[in-house]
């Protein structure tokens, strides 16, 4: 079943110890294990398959028992009817029953799968999101820390010219700007830690290993996917597929509704008794109504499925080329990017030519402004990539863990 092989994939994915995590691949799969829409997607398995158990069920019969009596000549008299009424409409009605609910599970489980892979993304998000936030927390506390050093030795200098005076002004205010922004990235932090606890506990703390480093070789994606492995189309299909099964169960509940079943009767006159035996057959007539409304209502609902269907399909190759495009052209801007180390050395390198008096306060602060927004706007980019990768993974149907390895 297809809810089940998604969350096998799940389990057998590297069978990691959960209680001593050694990379973020690990704290990746066992947070997936403790993710909540996992164990509800088992639930929706097993909810679709009591829904063709009770699809298929047979229903009772019906009992009815009428007695009568009196007297007639001094003598008691009176009759006893026993019936059983067995509904024979079930014989046609029940296939397509079952059609529709069938269509229903299918429906549950592509629902369930849906969520399984936007918890994946979302969490995925978050992992490399945190790791960005505290490469940006360290850098923007060491610029405070360089600000409130500069900040200290011009403030002791007796005599400041006009340029120092500018100078601290710019400090104090860039100081301030940081301060802001750094507490934006803690909330930040602070909403992302709250979801991660949910899975693990209050008591739980990030460690390095946890978080994925910003990849050095990027996974390959490929332009061959089929618009059949789109959860979207697959939804569009199994929606068609239980509107025919709804139409069908609509024209079948058309027909007449037919009760059977064998009747035994007891009369009696004074000591002697008579027992007769029949059938019992009871038919509804269809004058008022041939189910018209549930017909067009089924059509209706088929016809929109299908139009549903051809769209997403559509949408499918265009969204598809703009994911691929967008992801190819981030990967590329990263790849000609500096690296984390080179942007260090230029960070302590700015500071020390302060020091030496060999730069300018103006200088410095712009160097450092640089060097901040340098780190965002990788990290924006390597979200573009992330993003574009594993909404591509969801629409085709791939491997999202792929960004991981």
């Amino acid at each position: 079943m297809l809810i089940f092989s998604l969350l096998l994939s799940i389990a057998s994915a590297a069978e990691p110890n959960c209680e001593k995590i050694k990379s973020y691949q690990d704290f990746y799969a066992c947070s997936m294990r403790r993710h909540p829409k996992m164990e509800i997607a088992q639930l929706k398995s097993k909810e679709g398959d009591a829904l063709i158990d009770r699809a298929a069920q047979w229903k009772n019969p019906d009992v009815s028992v009428k007695s009568t009596g009196g007297t007639q000549a001094g003598e008691a008299i009176g009759t006893t009817e026993i019936t059983f009424n067995l509904p024979l409409s079930q014989v046609w009605t029940r296939g397509p029953q079952k059609s529709v609910a069938r269509a229903e599970k299918r429906l549950g489980e592509i629902d369930s799968r849906q969520s399984i892979v936007d918890a994946k993304k979302e969490f995925i998000r978050d992992i490399y999101r945190l790791r960005q936030i505290d490469a940006d927390v360290e850098v923007i506390t060491e610029t405070l820390d360089a600000f409130d050093t500069m900040r200290r030795q011009l403030s002791a200098r007796r005599a400041r010219g006009p340029d120092q005076e500018i100078t601290l002004n710019l400090l104090q205010l860039a100081s301030s700007d940081y301060l802001l922004r750094r507490n934006h990235l803690q909330v930040e932090k602070g909403e992302i830690l709250s979801r991660l606890k949910a899975l693990w506990g209050s008591g739980f703390e990030v460690k390095k290993e946890y978080l994925p480093p910003l990849n050095d070789k990027w996974p390959q994606v490929s332009e061959k996917a089929e618009a059949s492995q789109n959860l979207a189309v697959q939804k569009a299909v199994a929606e068609g597929e239980k509107a025919r099964a709804e139409s069908e169960l609509a024209m079948r509940e058309a027909l007449p509704s037919l009760s059977a079943g064998p009747v035994l009767e007891r009369a009696t006159t004074g000591p002697s008794q008579i027992w007769s035996y029949g059938v019992y057959v009871s038919a509804s007539l269809p004058i008022l109504s041939l189910n018209m409304g549930s017909k067009r209502l089924a059509e209706v609902r088929a016809a929109q499925a299908s139009l549903q269907s051809s769209y997403e399909a559509k949408r499918f190759e265009f969204s598809k080329d703009i994911l691929i495009q967008k992801y190819r052209t981030a990967v590329e801007a990263l790849s000609k990017s500096s690296n984390r180390e080179e942007v260090t050395k230029k960070h302590h390198r700015v500071d020390a030519y302060f020091r030496q008096g060999l730069a300018s306060g103006g200088l410095v602060i712009e160097a450092h402004r640089q060097i901040v927004e340098y780190m965002q706007s990788q990290h924006e980019h390597e979200n573009s990539a992330i993003d574009a990768y594993i909404e591509l993974m969801a629409l085709t149907g791939g491997e999202i863990e792929g960004i991981l390895k």
